[in-house]
């Protein structure tokens, strides 16, 4: 049986992690939808990045992102996953803008990339189910929107899986669905190739839990 968590960096749970904080080039403002009143913002390419300066005492593999929702990974989790049959996924570079804070200024520093989840659709929610209310999609840009304040309280009240639409799942390993392509989800093989090959500051929280903002996730490396 295939098991479901929500995947994404723990530096909230952990002050040895740098933190970006700005994007300084590759992210863009794309339309403004008159209908809705969303704006579109994108990024495309390599990108460079500026880090708090105060924040980090080690070089994890997953990087937390405070001017964007990225996802942040090492080179070696990209190679991990495609060695272990994860799956191969676009992704590009992460480039950091000096000054670096000064405790990992001197270490030796990974490789970063972002992975591209509007590439990644692989199944989609059941919003009802999964405890959302007033869930609807701009019929002009097709911005996603729910009432925030009701669906909070709903999601607080008791846990609300997140839950798939039956039959959509496309079998990937890692994905995203049409709640957001900046919410990304992945099977127990992610979780596995994390534990076996030490993957440090991922963040996964069993699906079973839904959006359970104040987990720390699944305590994979123990």
């Amino acid at each position: 049986m295939t098991h479901f968590f929500s995947i994404g960096h723990n530096s909230m749970g952990h002050r040895g992690p740098p933190w970006i904080s700005e994007i300084v080039e590759g992210l863009h403002r794309g339309w403004h939808c008159d209908q809705c009143g969303a704006d579109d913002y994108y990024t495309d390419g390599d990108l460079r990045v500026r880090l708090e300066l105060k924040k980090g005492t080690v070089w994890p593999d997953v990087l937390g992102c405070g001017a964007y929702p990225l996802f942040v990974v090492s080179g070696r989790v990209l190679e991990d996953w495609r060695r272990d049959g994860v799956g191969s996924f676009p992704a590009r570079r992460v480039e950091f803008v000096p000054p670096l804070p000064k405790r990992i200024q001197n270490l030796d520093c990974p490789t970063y990339f972002w992975i591209d989840g509007d590439k990644m659709a692989g199944t989609k929610l059941d919003f009802e189910a999964s405890g959302f209310v007033d869930n609807r999609f701009c019929p002009s840009c097709g911005t996603r929107a729910d009432d925030i304040c009701k669906t909070y309280e709903r999601q607080r009240s008791v846990p609300w899986a997140y839950t798939f639409v039956p039959g959509t799942w496309s079998g990937a390993s890692l994905f995203t669905t049409d709640l957001s392509s900046a919410a990304f989800f992945c099977t127990d093989k992610v979780v596995d190739c994390a534990r076996r090959h030490r993957h440090t500051n991922f963040r996964f929280i069993p699906v079973e839990e839904g959006n359970c903002t104040s987990s720390r996730g699944l305590q994979y490396l123990r």
